[in-house]
């Protein structure tokens, strides 16, 4: 006998149906798929991906039923992180292709009915932009690009006899060490939040935010559907350039080389009110006038910040004063993990989304991308269909790194053929930083050369062995009970489906190992059915009466519903028996149940405890941001 505690809550945070959604709202109703450009599709065989490349391949997102492709950097660049260093921000580079390359995509995505949107860079350059060559000519106020960038005298009173080792204060880089590059020109320090090739631009000159408003009009010019607005939290210092103070829980790496960027708490270089006041004055005098009703056109902004879901909140602007449409949520990347993953724990970061979601805001979830190890190595291969399930029938929009609706793994790539600036700048321990394990190349074909990426004798990075292993776009797109096709299932679903096209979150039951919701339509297609989604995340297989769970909190669930979509895509239209419904580890199940037989009713709360390791939420915040709160322990035999 085994006693579980179960919470069910309702969310309701207006319901919006997608065949009603403005125009202005086209990105609730799809999937953000990021392409690196590097590692997607090489067209001339240099070992690259490039345009040409990524053109190509567009069916591919017809065939999974994605809508929008954000493409990495591709402006022009040296390439001392892979594009997030531009030398020009109104530039193709030419390891790409050209901007006939990019107008040809752009027209054809256009056709197929797929947005496009950039990434941008606003906090810096490269060192090798015209702006910081011409800067760093000469500190004399005849110099036109003088104060582009942030430029800072040796520290007062220093003893040093050398005053490039008179660093302005403490800080450290993202990627570790000082955050300030001596330059002997100008005899000053210039500061780098990241690698000392790139530098940071003065965004408080309104001369170059003009400029860097004009490169993002300049894309918008050519056609794009909006911005991923990269690294924006970083955006601005304090003038005082005060010490940050020293993070306490800090463990210092063996055989550390250089201080590390989390030895420290950053209050002074990042999260300032200015990023606010930047974002707002981007999106009125830029994204809102190239937004235009009658061409159907709606300038989309994304924001990156990994921060908790409190703190996020502020992205979404007001009212009065927009900002993002959504800033990315990374709490399912940077917080579940192999050793953390649970039912309770999935619940613990997806809650706290919701509870602090402004009034009338927008969700969403991204469980990969260019920074972070894949869903196969972060948490294991037999999770990566219940991952994408999570992150695409949970409410809201889902952004997906390519490859994950393969499954594709990490490779391995040694020190010595590293290619990440993370890594190559901490040689101590490359192993921590390096992010060249998930930027390999996408497996299309298991029997061409390279997995059909490039037919170069030798790619950028090395195409990942398991292509030959069923791990590749043809071998899986035959096969019917695949991870591209149980990935491709799902997508369809969510934007065609009633039910999945609202924010509605109803949990349905949460303990150690399941996880588990239901979706409901509004309450126009209140006769269209409803959604038990149900995933084991637990170690082994479990069984649950999801029945008697609703029963006890005044419920009417029927005993069965009809499984539409399974992870090994086996059990589809088969019969579920809801009071005994058993799930294999990392299964999920999406259930649909009859809308006539669930029938909602009112209860009376009580002060009972939250689940053992739940968000630590008092009842009293849940019930600022919903109007059932159901809470209920359940013996299950």
């Amino acid at each position: 006998m085994k006693l579980a505690t179960v919470l069910i809550v309702l969310f309701l945070l207006g319901c919006t149906s997608a065949k009603d959604f403005a125009w202005n709202e086209w990105w609730k109703n799809t999937i953000i798929y990021q392409i690196y450009p590097r590692s997607f599709q090489d067209s001339d065989d240099d070992g690259v991906g490039d345009l040409q490349g990524i053109r190509s391949r567009l069916s591919h997102f017809q065939d999974i039923n994605v809508g929008c492709i954000w493409i990495s950097p591709i402006f022009q660049s040296p390439f001392a992180d892979f594009g997030y260093d531009v030398s020009d921000f109104t530039a193709i580079d030419p390891l790409f292709g050209t901007m006939e390359d990019f107008e040809e995509l752009l027209a054809t995505a256009k056709s197929l009915g797929i947005r496009v949107i950039l990434d941008f860079v606003p906090n810096h350059s490269s060192d090798k932009h015209m702006w910081f060559n011409e800067s760093a000519e000469s500190r004399n106020y005849a110099n036109a690009y003088r104060d582009y960038y942030m430029w800072q005298d040796p520290r007062a009173g220093c003893q040093l006899e050398n005053p490039e080792e008179c660093y302005p204060n403490n800080w450290v880089s993202v990627f570790g060490g000082p955050m300030w590059e001596w330059n002997e020109n100008r005899q000053q320090f210039y500061l780098h939040q990241f690698l000392k090739e790139q530098p940071d631009l003065n965004l408080r000159n309104p001369i170059v935010q003009q400029n860097m408003k004009d490169a993002v009009a300049f894309w918008m010019e050519k056609g794009i559907d909006g911005y991923r607005l990269d690294a924006v939290y970083h955006s601005f210092e304090v003038p005082s350039l005060e010490d940050e103070p020293e993070n306490p829980d800090y463990v210092k790496p063996i055989n550390q080389t250089q201080e590390q960027y989390d030895s420290l708490i950053h209050t002074k270089t990042t999260r300032l009110p200015e990023v606010h006041t930047m974002l707002r004055d981007w999106r009125k005098t830029i994204f809102e006038p190239f937004s235009v009703e009658s061409q159907d056109r709606y300038m989309f902004m994304v924001t990156e910040a990994y921060d908790p879901p409190e703190d996020l909140v502020e992205y979404y602007g007001t009212d009065e004063e927009a900002e993002a449409d959504f800033p990315f949520n990374f709490q399912l990347i940077s917080f579940l993990t192999e050793e953390s993953l649970s039912g309770q724990t999935v619940y613990d970061l997806v809650n706290p989304v919701f509870v602090h979601l402004p009034e009338g805001r927008w969700p969403n979830w991204v469980v990969g991308n260019h920074d972070n190890f894949r869903i196969s190595d972060r948490l294991g291969a037999k999770y990566v269909r219940a991952i994408n399930t999570l992150n695409l029938l949970l409410p809201g929009t889902a952004t997906t790194y390519y490859g994950e609706e393969l499954g594709m793994e990490n490779i391995y790539v040694s020190y010595e053929d590293t290619q990440d600036p993370f890594a190559k700048n901490n040689p101590c321990c490359w192993e921590e930083y390096t992010r060249d394990p998930e930027r390999s190349p996408m497996q299309w074909d298991g029997q061409e050369k390279n997995a059909g990426f490039s037919n170069a004798d030798e790619t950028w990075l090395p195409v990942n062995e398991n292509y030959q292993d069923g791990i590749n776009v043809a071998v899986q797109k035959s096969n019917s009970s695949s991870t591209l096709n149980h990935y491709a299932t799902l997508a369809s679903t969510r934007t065609t489906t009633s039910a999945f096209q609202t924010n509605h979150l109803t949990y349905a039951m949460v303990d150690e190992d399941i996880f588990a919701f239901f979706r409901f339509p509004d309450e126009e297609d209140a006769n269209d059915a409803v959604y038990l989604v149900a995933i084991n995340f637990g170690d082994g297989p479990v069984t649950r009466n999801f029945v008697t769970a609703a029963e006890n909190n005044g419920v009417d669930l029927p005993e069965t519903g009809d499984i539409r979509i399974s992870t090994g895509m086996d059990k589809n239209d088969q019969s579920a028996d809801l009071t005994d419904l058993t799930l294999a580890s990392g299964e999920a199940l999406v259930i649909e149940v009859e809308a006539s037989k669930l029938v909602e009713t009112t209860a009376t709360l009580t002060p009972t405890p939250t689940p053992d390791g739940a968000s630590q939420l008092g009842l009293s915040a849940l019930l600022l941001v919903t109007s059932l709160v159901l809470f209920f322990s359940v013996r299950l035999f």
